[in-house]
């Protein structure tokens, strides 16, 4: 395994899945069922690639230039050696990625539509992300981080009821929080807000933050999250609620106002993971001080561009042509007015 590459400045401990997925692109749908009953029908295209949300967003942290460690839990088999190898191809530290005997590696295969790229249904084998203890996260690992990111809550059944006091830790010694909490396939959400109390960051889709706030209004569901979460006096960034808005871009919510960055018009493979580049772009420029203009105009960038390839890495962007789109992206601003800042 190779250890943390060193870059300069304090770096990301990102917590969660890591799996392959097998992407299948260009599924025949009638309305959401698929034909079964001994049926074959043809696709566009199948490709295997590293996935998990956890895996995808450090990835795309290290190719924003940050310096990345990922804590997750792999079996003694092919697909843990492949995903291992897929980490450190990328420059993701692989030291914390804990290989047990015990369990299969996990899996997803991801059945993307033919007549709507953007839309997919996953089939997923928790096998070891469910083997993954909130005990992992150490305060020894904690000590050498300057920011702690959870991703893919609901399919963390081993961890998920430690990881609020993990996250309670992580603020104490400095660190700055964010989750990421992906779908619940149980549709119940409630877990996870028990973690807000200690996340400076929240990333989800509208359908993520109506689940969690529990209203069917997705700006309003957005405020609500957000005064769940902490405020951190000496850096008014935070707390922030980043809607991510697919085909429409990303806005940002914070207690000063919102920030909204448009999607540039690309070329769309499938739209796997785009989310979680978005997400650990954000995060690498939040890291190096940038504000929420900057940040958010990087991830809009990279997760765009990350649709043109099949699956979650196979086109992340680097830094570089990351930049040279954001440079291009509209970003409009609207600040709170002082009366709805005030109590």
């Amino acid at each position: 395994m190779n250890p943390l590459h060193h870059r300069p400045g304090p770096h990301l401990l990102v917590v969660g899945d890591l799996c392959p997925d097998i992407v299948v692109s260009g599924v025949a749908t009638r309305g959401r069922e698929l034909a079964f009953g001994q049926a074959e029908e043809l696709v566009e295209a199948t490709t295997l690639t590293m996935g998990g949300s956890a895996a995808i967003t450090a990835s795309a942290a290290a190719a924003a230039g940050a310096a990345v460690a990922l804590v997750a839990v792999v079996g003694n088999d092919d697909l843990g050696r492949l995903c291992i190898g897929w980490l450190a191809d990328r420059e993701v530290g692989t030291d914390q990625v804990r290989v047990a005997d015990d369990v299969r590696t996990g899996s997803s295969v991801v059945l993307v539509r033919a007549d709507d790229s953007s839309d997919r249904h996953i089939l997923t084998e928790l096998g070891g992300i469910a083997a993954l203890t909130a005990d992992e996260v150490t305060d020894v690992r904690l000590a050498s981080a300057g920011h702690v990111h959870v991703a893919s809550w609901f399919l963390l059944d081993g961890a998920r009821d430690g990881l609020p006091e993990r996250l309670a830790a992580a603020r104490t010694r400095g660190c700055t929080t964010s989750l990421d909490t992906n779908d619940d396939p149980a549709g119940a959400w409630t877990s996870a807000v028990a973690a807000l109390p200690h996340c400076d960051v929240l990333f989800c889709n509208d359908r993520e933050a109506t689940g969690l706030a529990g209203t069917a209004d997705p700006e309003a569901a957005a405020a609500q999250l957000l005064a769940l979460m902490p405020h951190r006096d000496a850096d008014a960034r935070f707390p922030a609620v980043v809607r991510k808005l697919g085909a429409e871009g990303a806005r940002v919510v914070t207690a000063r106002g919102t920030v909204s960055v448009e999607a540039p018009d690309v070329e769309v493979v499938d739209t796997v993971g785009a989310g979680d580049t978005l997400a650990g772009t954000v995060l690498a420029a939040l890291v190096a001080g940038a504000e929420w203009p900057r940040a958010l105009r990087l991830g809009v960038a990279a997760g765009s561009l990350s649709t043109t390839g099949s699956g979650g890495v196979q086109a992340q962007p680097d830094l570089r042509a990351t930049q040279n789109l954001a440079r291009d992206l509209e970003v409009s601003a609207h600040p709170r007015s002082e009366q709805e800042n005030s109590p």
